[in-house]
């Protein structure tokens, strides 16, 4: 399962930035992603504790643009596995995005904690820096 999530990890600094350019999902692009969703819930219901499952979850619910639903994916990921560095980043955007600045604080806190790639640390550490200037 760890090689299932190592793709997502070597394009997550870029994520972000790529969300913000990608164009609208297509209708049929769309629709494979709720398939994917569904498939992953299913995958989650079977494997409560994989913590790999929720987040390529995760991943999928943001590409849905669904927050509420990506958050709890990525809160499972990290009750499971608290080690989980690319679950503490895709948290630290969604709340920054929802102006929880205190919880998006500790989701990069964790992130850099437990982040080994060097952009990914990078990027935790610019989103701390942008949270606690003027604080």
């Amino acid at each position: 399962m760890k090689n299932a999530v190592l793709p997502l990890l070597l394009l997550l600094p870029a994520f972000a930035a790529a969300e913000q350019r990608r164009p609208p999902e297509t209708p049929a692009a769309i629709e494979r992603l709720k398939e994917e969703a569904a498939e992953l819930e299913r995958q989650a219901a079977a494997e409560p504790k994989n913590a790999g499952i929720f987040v390529r979850l995760g991943f999928t619910y943001a590409r849905l643009k669904q927050a509420a639903e990506a958050q709890r994916a990525f809160e499972a990921a990290i009750a499971l596995d608290p080690k989980k560095a690319e679950a503490h980043y895709m948290l630290g955007l969604i709340y920054e995005k929802k102006g929880m600045k205190d919880r998006a604080l500790a989701a990069w806190r964790a992130c850099l904690e437990h982040a080994s790639d060097p952009a990914m640390r990078a990027t935790a550490n610019r989103h701390i820096h942008n949270l606690t200037a003027g604080k």
